[in-house]
């Protein structure tokens, strides 16, 4: 099978397309951009069957752990949103708050480009290395570490309204802020 699409015109079609909700995302396959908050591109990705583009970015980028290769999670586990299941002061009840806030922010405020494909999965592969190689860096900052490597901090008030818009309790928003406090100490 050839291919009908060249590594330039998937990435150009990935740079210039509108920016979709996460929520909008269809149950197709293909190539992916995830957008931070701000609309910035910062990752590119694939997703082939039985995997499909909601399936891969909502179980693995949003619901995964702060840890590993989850890039929307591990990016924005920052502030009120921060946990750390290894930190010497880690409360789970509190962090399960922050956890549940940072997935709510990431499916509120974070976008997607993508280009869906009808290929096999080792021809998505290869389209999506091709696809990398030709990137600027700055649309691949995430896709070289498991690390957080976002330098933007928590974006306080829209993180303000949506817990205002959530009708969070002063109890969670006290775990918030034993998070956000425990966020700050580990940081310094």
């Amino acid at each position: 099978m050839e291919r009908k699409i060249n590594a330039s015109t998937c990435l150009k079609i990935l740079m210039s397309k509108e920016l979709s909700p996460l929520e909008a995302l269809p149950d197709a396959f293909g190539l992916y951009a995830l957008a931070d908050h701000l609309g910035n591109l910062h990752y590119i990705g694939m997703t082939a069957k039985p995997k499909n583009f909601r399936d891969r970015i909502f179980q693995r980028h949003i619901n995964g752990s702060e840890e590993r290769s989850h890039k929307l999670a591990c990016n924005y586990n920052v502030g009120r949103m921060w946990r750390d299941r290894k930190h010497p002061e880690h409360n789970g009840a509190d962090a399960k708050q922050a956890k549940a806030l940072r997935k709510e922010f990431i499916r509120r405020h974070c976008k997607v480009a993508y280009v869906e494909l009808d290929l096999p999965q080792n021809e998505i592969a290869a389209l999506e290395r091709e696809v990398i190689s030709l990137a600027d860096p700055s649309i691949k900052d995430w896709n070289s570490t498991r690390i957080r490597v976002s330098t933007f901090d928590e974006p306080i008030e829209l993180v303000d309204a949506l817990l205002n818009d959530l009708g969070w309790s002063e109890s969670q928003r006290a775990a918030l802020k034993r998070q956000s406090d425990l966020y700050a100490r580990r940081a310094r």
